[in-house]
């Protein structure tokens, strides 16, 4: 039913040779989205205590 690209987790993960870059790449992305809800997060955040504090 199935057809998986790798026999087995090593496989997947070296990717024949490639697989350093793409995990590179996967952290990075993994990364610049958590610096940028969390930078987001805190902006709203400080918006939210303006408007409370004029109420």
């Amino acid at each position: 039913m199935f057809s998986f690209a790798f026999n087995s987790i090593e496989e997947a993960i070296y990717m024949n040779g490639h697989g350093i870059y793409v995990w590179t790449v996967c952290a990075i992305v993994f990364l610049c989205l958590t610096v940028f809800f969390t930078s987001y997060r805190k902006k709203i955040q400080k918006i939210k205590n303006k408007l409370n504090e004029s109420n």
